[in-house]
């Protein structure tokens, strides 16, 4: 009896190589799939022609990709318009964040692009939108070889959309705060100098909640979540008289307003520097005054957190101690 084809599926932009095994068990001429064959015949132009279309051609999409644009393939016509859009907007994204760079010689690994390509196209959120555009500048380098962001991406797929938008405005305002202080980010005593609060009239805004959604429910989903993929650190969340309790065996200043008290992470830095297109940056430069980072998403804020930590005076008082 004859064993039917071992049919394998790739995803709609990767075509493999036609002599591969792989090839010639699911595009067989006996195979029964047609679509498939028909598929792996469409010029990968096709696929570049439909996503440029939406940011201002093919030829950008090229220049992102560098020699890894191949892999875009005509499966995208099956594609509806709302996904074509989606990625065209990640594309748009990491073009404006790479800026003059993006005529330098580079490219990006196909790890990276699949990602893009399969959870990118769901991306309807705009902040998510732009962590997935940072990912894809940042993972451009000069030989392609370097697929870290393949696990961003992936992260960021994981992620929900109020998980990602809190990690933002906590590094938004980590780096704001501490930009020039000379602490080291690579150092947990220096972290440890960096916890904020974040009062929950600033969270209702810079979160952009609605009255129709479980905020408690939402920020509890965050200071939980994030924590355990070591994204941020979060030690305490409520009351004035609770978080000055929790503050005082830490050397917190003293609060007048309850919120929830949150840290950054190594990691946590990592994924911001990739998110906003600076993956080359290391994590040390992070509150360096020399960093110039790519224009960052605008997010209405209202107000701004609190330095539970002075940590020029816990230095002075250090000094003056020994």
């Amino acid at each position: 009896m004859r064993q039917p084809h071992r049919i394998r599926t790739f995803p709609p932009f990767a075509i493999p190589n036609r002599e591969s095994r792989s090839f010639r068990l699911a595009f067989s001429d006996d195979c029964p799939l047609q679509s498939l064959r028909d598929f792996a015949s469409m010029d990968p132009a096709t696929g570049l022609m439909i996503l440029g279309s939406g940011i201002g051609g093919a030829k950008v999409v090229e220049k992102i990709l560098g020699p890894t644009a191949e892999y875009i393939g005509g499966g995208l016509r099956a594609w509806t318009e709302k996904r074509v859009h989606n990625v065209a907007a990640i594309f748009s994204k990491a073009q404006s964040k790479l800026g003059s760079y993006i005529d330098q010689n580079g490219s990006v690994p196909p790890r990276v692009l699949k990602e893009v390509l399969e959870e990118g196209s769901f991306c309807d959120d705009e902040l998510t939108a732009e962590y997935f555009g940072g990912i894809l500048a940042s993972s451009r380098t000069p030989n392609g070889r370097d697929d870290r962001g393949a696990t961003y991406l992936r992260l960021t797929a994981e992620l929900s959309t109020y998980q990602i938008r809190f990690h933002y405005v906590c590094y938004y305002w980590w780096r704001q705060f501490h930009v020039g202080s000379g602490l080291r980010p690579t150092f947990r005593e220096d972290l440890d100098k960096m916890w904020l609060l974040l009062p929950y009239e600033f969270l209702l805004a810079s979160m952009e909640f609605c009255s129709a959604e479980p905020v408690n429910d939402i920020l509890l989903h965050c200071t939980s979540g994030l924590p355990r993929v070591d994204l941020i650190q979060a030690a305490a969340w409520g009351s004035v008289e609770h978080l000055n309790t929790v503050g005082k065996s830490r050397h917190w200043n003293e609060v007048t307003v309850p919120g929830i008290a949150v840290g950054p992470t190594q990691f946590g830095i990592d994924y911001f520097l990739w998110a906003v297109g600076a993956g080359s940056v290391n994590r040390a430069d992070f509150v360096s005054p020399d960093l110039k980072l790519p224009k960052l998403p605008d997010i209405e804020f209202n107000g701004s957190p609190i330095k539970l930590i002075d940590h020029k005076k816990i230095e002075t008082e250090g000094a003056a101690n020994r």
